[in-house]
C-alpha cells in the first residue's frame, strides 16, 4: 500500500455497496489492464506518466489540488442513465480524461487510481452510491455537495452567529466574505506521483533510499502491483448468484445454452428484488422505527421530518414484497422457471407508488442533509447507523435512491429475458407489455421530478434570500416575483470573481432564472447556506453579455447588439440568431485562457443597471453552455412577449457621413430626412431611394397631404415645398421660407371630431428669455387648387400657409401637443397648456394636489410627451417616469407610475401599448399595468418620428456594416 495515498483512515474503508471484496484494480467493469507486461513495456509505461511531468498543470500528488481541478474544470450536465434523468452530473470517462490531463500522462490506469482516491473520500459518488469509479461513458457521478452544509463548521443551534463582516462594503451593504474553500476538499499524498527530493536521483541512477518513488515505481511495474485477485470470500458470493450452481446438473445438463441464460436473467430478477425489498425493510428497521421512537429529533416535528425523508417508502416496499413473493413462488414451483411474463404484467401496474417516491426524492435528500448539518444529536445517530454491518457500509442517501433505481432497472433485466426467449413463448406477448407499462412510468417519473425539482429550487432560492435583506434599498433590487406561477430556475452554478489580490477574488452562486440573472454570494450560518444579492438582478430583456477576451473582435458582443436579416418581414431584433449574425459574421477569434479562467462580462441596459461586471467559467465549455442558456432563455422570452415586429425600409444607403434623422409617411410611401437631404421609397419590396431635395443637415420632415405640402426643416429653417413638384424629375425645387431661428415644429388638429376642425403647424422660434409659437393653419382654397396652380401658389407670399395665432411662453419650449381648444408645452417648468382663445398659461399638473410636490421641485426632470388614454386620463412622459392625470391635472392613480429603464428621448404610442425610445434600446410597455413587456436592443437607436401614433418609424446603427438601418415597428398578429 506504500503507492496509495496517504489519507485519514475511515475513507480507507470499503466504499458504499462493497462487501468483502478487496480493492481490487483486476476487475473488468472497472477498466484496469491485466496482463504481462514486458520490461520494455514496463519502461514505456514509466515514461508516458513521469516523463510527462513538465505538461502538468499543477502538482499531482496533492489531492486537494487535484480534487479542485477536477471540480472546477470538469462539466455537469444533465444525462440519462436506465431512463432516468439526473442532474449536475458526468461520466466516468469524462473524469479520466481530465485527470490524465491534469496528471500529464497518458496512462489511463494511474489516472483512475488517482480518481478512486479521490472517490474513497466521498468527494464525488456514483448516482446509484454503487460502485467506485470506472473508467467508462455509462456510469454517472455526482460531486457531494451537500447542500447546505460547509465542512470544517460544526456550529449548531445555540452558538453564536458569526459575525457579517460585509455588512458595509458591497453594492448591498455586503462585500465578499472569503472563506477557506478547502475544507471540503479530500486531503493526502499520492505517492506514486510525488518526485524524489534528492537532486542527483534521475531514471536511470536512482538514488540511494529504498523509499525513493521512482524506485517503488520500476518495482511496482516489475510485480504487476496494479492487479489485486479478488478475495476467495467473493467467489462464493458470485458462485451463489448463479442460476446453475442453485440446481442439479441433471436438470441443467437437459438445457441449451439459450435456456441457460434465460433462466440466469431470470434468477438474476428474481434475487435482485428480494434484495431490494430486503434493502428497503432494513431502511425500516433501522432507520424509520428508531428515529420515531428515539430522541434525535424534536417530538414536535417528528413525524413531519421522517414523512418527508422517507415519503412513501413502505408503500414501495409493500407493493415489492408481494412482487417478489410470487417471483419466489413461481421459482419453488420448479428449478426451471418457465415464464415470469405474467407475473411482471400482473404487478407493473400497481408501480404508481415508484412516481410518488422518486418525484420527492430531491426534497427528502435536502431535508435529510439540512438536519445532519444542524442537529448534532442526530448526526450522531446518522454516523451510528451507517457503521453497523447490516448497512454495509452504505450511507444511507444510498437507501433513499434504490427505488427509484430499481424502477429503471426493470427494463433491462426483462430486455436480457426477452432476448434469450423463444419465439412463440407466452412471454413474447406479456414481457413487451409490461415493459410499457414501466417505461410509461419511468416517462411520469422524469416529468414529475422536474416539476417538483423545480418548485422546490425555487423555494430554496427564496428561503435563502430571505436572510438578512439589504437595508435601505430600493425594493425593485430584489423585488423578483420569485412566487409568480411557472417561475423556474434554467441553471445555476459557480462563476469566479477575480481580482487584484486573493481577498479580492471569491466563487460567485449565478442563477439564471426564466425573467432575470441573479448574482449571489454564498454565506453560511449555523451551518446553513444563505444567499446575499451581490448585483442587483438583471432581466433578461436588459442583459446584454460580451467576451472581453475577444475584445478585437467586432461583434464580440453577443447580446443584443447586432443587424437583423434584410428581408422585409423580419421577426425582430428579439431573434436571438439574427442578433448573433453579425457576431458570427465577423472574423472567427479563438478565445485563449488566461490564468483566470473564460470571461462573461454582464451588462445591465439602462441607467437603472449597474457597472458591467466580469466573471469567470473554468472552461469555455461551461461559458457556452451559460450563453447557449442565456440566449435560448431570452429568445423564448421574449418571443413569448414580443409586441412590435421589425420591417426593414433601407438597411445599406445610409451611413455616419449621412445619418438619417426624421421620416414620414405619404401615402403607402415613406418620405426620410438625413444630413444630405430629403429620400423617398416608393416600393416596400426594393430598398431604393429617390433624393428630392439635396438640402444638408435636416433634423424634422412632415407631409400635409390634405394640402399636398412638405415641411422641412433644415439648419433651423423651415420650408414648405409642393410634394407633387419633387416628385417631378428635372423640376424646380423651390420652396417657401417661413421663418428662420427654428427649434422645432409640430403637426396636430384641435377640435377633432367637430365641424369647427382645424389642422394646425406650430413652430418654435426661442430666445433667451421666452419661446415664441407661431401656429400655422393651411389656407382655406389650398386644398382645392389644381396641380398647375400649386407651384404657383406655394411662390406666393401670401397662400399656402397663413398665420393662425401666436403664442408666447416663458422659458425654451421642448414639445408640443394638441388636444381640444388647447395646446400643452413642455417646458423646464413641466407640462404648461395653452388656450387658443385667450392665449392664457397656465400648469397641466394641479398644484394643489401634494402628490405633485415632489415631481415639481426634481432636477434634471424633463417633460417630452403626452397621450390621451380612450378612458380620459391622460399619460405624462418625462424622461425618468410616467404617470396618469385626470382632466384637472391631479394624479389619477396615486399609487401608480412608470419608472423607466432607459433615459428615453422620445416616445410612441401604439395603444395599448407605449415605446419609449433610449439610445440603446426601445422599451415596450402596458399603459394599464406599466409593465415592461418587450425590449427591442440596438445602437444609438432614434425615433424619426416623435410621439407617433401607431405608424412608428426608428434608425440605428449597424455595428458590423457600419451602415445605419431604418426599421418601422409593426405590430405582431397575437398583439
Amino acid at each position: 500500500m506504500l503507492n496509495m495515498p496517504i489519507t485519514p483512515i475511515k475513507t480507507m474503508m470499503r466504499s458504499q455497496g462493497e462487501r468483502s471484496r478487496s480493492f481490487s484494480f483486476s476487475n473488468d467493469n472497472d477498466s484496469i489492464s491485466r496482463g504481462e507486461n514486458s520490461t520494455d513495456e514496463s519502461r514505456k509505461v514509466l515514461g508516458e506518466h513521469q516523463g510527462a511531468i513538465s505538461t502538468r498543470k499543477i502538482y499531482p500528488a496533492l489531492l486537494s489540488k487535484v480534487a479542485e481541478m477536477l471540480q472546477e474544470r470538469i462539466t455537469v450536465t444533465k444525462k440519462v442513465k436506465d431512463s432516468i434523468e439526473h442532474k449536475d452530473v458526468f461520466d466516468g470517462k469524462e473524469a479520466v480524461d481530465k485527470l490524465v490531463w491534469f496528471i500529464g500522462t497518458k496512462d489511463r490506469n494511474l489516472a483512475l487510481l488517482v480518481g478512486r482516491a479521490l472517490d474513497a473520500q466521498k468527494f464525488f459518488h456514483d448516482v446509484n452510491y454503487e460502485h467506485r469509479l470506472r473508467d467508462s461513458p455509462n456510469e454517472l457521478y455526482q460531486f457531494r455537495h451537500p447542500p447546505n452544509l460547509r465542512r470544517g463548521q460544526h456550529r449548531f443551534p445555540g452558538e453564536p452567529e458569526e459575525e457579517d463582516e460585509e455588512d458595509e462594503k458591497s453594492e448591498f451593504n455586503f462585500m465578499d466574505n472569503v472563506g477557506n474553500d478547502d475544507d471540503h476538499l479530500p486531503n493526502g499524498v499520492f505517492t506514486i506521483l510525488t518526485d524524489c527530493y534528492s537532486p542527483t536521483c534521475t531514471r536511470e541512477n536512482l538514488c540511494y533510499s529504498v523509499f525513493c518513488p521512482r524506485r517503488l515505481e520500476q518495482q511496482q511495474v516489475k510485480q504487476k502491483t496494479l492487479h489485486r485477485s479478488s478475495s476467495k470470500s467473493s467467489l462464493v458470493e458470485r458462485e451463489d448468484r448463479l442460476w446453475i450452481t442453485t440446481v442439479p446438473k441433471l436438470v441443467s445438463s437437459k438445457l441449451s445454452t439459450e435456456e441457460k441464460k434465460r433462466q440466469e436473467n431470470i434468477f438474476e430478477l428474481i434475487y435482485t428484488e428480494r434484495n431490494f425489498v430486503d434493502d428497503l425493510s432494513y431502511v425500516q428497521k433501522h432507520w424509520i422505527t428508531p428515529l420515531l421512537e428515539g430522541d434525535y429529533i424534536p417530538v414536535e416535528r417528528r413525524n413531519h421530518f421522517v414523512q418527508e425523508v422517507f415519503w412513501n417508502i413502505s408503500e414501495v416496499c409493500e407493493m415489492n414484497s408481494m412482487l417478489a413473493t410470487a417471483l419466489e413462488e413461481r421459482q419453488k414451483a420448479s428449478p426451471v422457471v418457465d415464464q415470469v411474463g405474467d407475473i411482471m404484467l400482473q404487478h407493473v401496474a400497481s408501480f404508481g407508488p415508484f412516481v410518488q417516491y422518486g418525484s420527492h426524492q430531491m426534497i427528502s435528500r435536502h431535508v435529510f442533509e439540512t438536519e445532519k448539518a444542524t442537529n448534532l444529536l442526530f448526526a450522531q445517530f446518522v454516523e451510528t447507523t451507517e457503521r453497523l454491518p447490516q448497512s454495509r457500509k452504505l450511507e444511507l442517501n444510498g437507501y433513499l435512491t434504490k427505488p427509484t433505481t430499481r424502477l429503471g432497472r426493470y427494463n433491462l433485466l426483462l430486455r436480457e429475458i426477452l432476448k434469450h426467449t423463444p419465439s412463440g413463448h407466452p412471454d413474447h406477448e406479456y414481457i413487451p407489455k409490461a415493459m410499457n407499462v414501466i417505461s410509461e412510468f419511468l416517462s411520469d417519473v422524469n416529468h414529475e421530478t422536474g416539476k417538483i425539482e423545480s418548485r422546490f429550487n425555487i423555494r430554496l432560492l427564496i428561503e435563502k434570500l430571505s436572510y438578512k435583506a439589504p437595508i435601505n434599498v430600493d425594493e425593485r433590487f430584489t423585488n423578483l416575483h420569485l412566487d409568480a406561477e411557472n417561475r423556474e430556475i434554467i441553471m445555476k452554478g459557480p462563476l469566479k470573481r477575480k481580482g487584484a489580490s486573493q481577498s479580492e477574488s471569491a466563487d460567485l452562486q449565478v442563477f439564471l432564472l426564466d425573467h432575470c440573472v441573479v448574482i449571489v454570494k454564498q454565506k453560511f450560518v449555523n451551518n446553513l447556506e444563505r444567499y446575499k444579492i451581490y448585483k442587483k438582478p438583471i432581466p433578461l430583456a436588459l442583459l446584454s453579455i460580451s467576451f472581453p477576451d475577444q475584445s478585437s473582435r467586432r461583434g464580440s458582443s453577443i447580446l443584443p447588439y447586432g443587424r437583423p436579416s434584410l428581408s422585409n418581414s423580419i421577426s425582430s431584433l428579439n431573434n436571438i440568431d439574427a442578433i448573433t449574425a453579425a457576431a458570427a459574421a465577423a472574423p472567427p477569434s479563438s478565445p485563449v485562457a488566461s490564468n483566470k479562467g473564460y470571461p462573461i462580462t454582464f451588462n445591465y441596459l439602462g441607467r437603472r443597471g449597474l457597472s458591467p461586471i466580469t466573471l469567470y467559467a473554468g472552461t469555455l465549455h461551461n461559458r457556452r453552455q451559460w450563453v447557449d442558456k442565456i440566449q435560448g432563455q431570452r429568445q423564448t422570452l421574449m418571443e413569448k412577449q414580443k409586441v412590435f415586429d421589425i420591417r426593414t425600409i433601407n438597411s445599406r444607403f445610409f451611413n455616419s457621413f449621412n445619418r438619417v434623422t426624421c421620416a414620414a409617411s405619404y401615402g403607402d410611401s415613406v418620405v426620410i430626412g438625413s444630413n444630405q437631404g430629403v429620400y423617398i421609397k416608393k416600393d416596400n419590396n426594393s430598398e431604393h431611394l429617390v433624393r428630392l431635395l439635396a438640402t444638408d443637415k435636416v433634423s424634422q420632415i412632415d407631409v400635409l397631404e390634405p394640402s399636398g405640402l412638405i415641411l422641412v426643416l433644415a439648419e433651423k429653417i423651415l420650408h414648405t415645398y409642393s410634394i407633387d413638384s419633387l416628385l417631378v424629375e428635372n423640376s424646380a425645387k423651390r420652396g417657401r421660407k417661413l421663418s428662420s431661428h427654428v427649434s422645432f415644429f409640430k403637426v396636430g388638429t384641435i377640435f377633432q371630431g367637430t365641424p369647427s376642425e382645424k389642422t394646425l403647424v406650430c413652430f418654435v422660434r426661442y430666445n433667451t428669455i421666452t419661446s415664441t409659437i407661431r401656429a400655422l393653419e393651411p389656407h382655406a382654397g389650398t386644398v382645392k387648387k389644381s396641380k398647375s396652380k400649386l407651384g404657383r401658389l406655394m411662390r406666393g407670399s401670401g397662400e399656402g400657409l397663413k398665420v393662425y395665432k401666436d403664442l408666447y411662453l416663458p422659458g425654451e419650449a421642448l414639445s408640443i401637443q394638441y388636444f381640444k381648444n388647447i395646446i400643452c408645452v413642455g417646458s423646464a417648468k413641466g407640462f404648461q397648456m395653452v388656450d387658443l382663445a385667450s392665449t392664457e398659461v397656465q400648469s397641466v399638473l394641479d398644484p394643489s394636489d401634494d402628490s405633485h410636490h415632489a415631481l415639481l421641485h426634481r432636477e434634471n426632470i424633463k417633460p417630452i410627451s403626452m397621450f390621451r388614454h380612450p378612458n380620459g386620463n391622460i399619460l405624462l412622459c418625462y424622461n425618468e417616469m410616467a404617470f396618469y392625470i385626470d382632466k384637472k391635472g391631479r394624479r389619477a392613480k396615486p399609487e401608480w407610475m412608470i419608472r423607466w429603464e432607459g433615459q428615453p428621448t422620445a416616445f410612441a404610442l401604439s395603444y395599448p401599448y407605449i415605446a419609449a425610445f433610449d439610445s440603446t434600446f426601445i422599451e415596450v410597455r402596458h399603459m394599464k399595468t406599466g409593465d415592461l413587456v418587450q425590449v427591442i436592443p440596438g445602437k444609438n437607436i432614434r425615433c424619426l418620428k416623435p410621439d407617433a401614433m401607431d405608424t412608428i418609424y426608428c434608425a440605428m446603427d449597424d455595428p458590423v456594416l457600419g451602415s445605419e438601418l431604418v426599421f418601422e415597428l409593426t405590430r405582431t398578429e397575437i398583439n
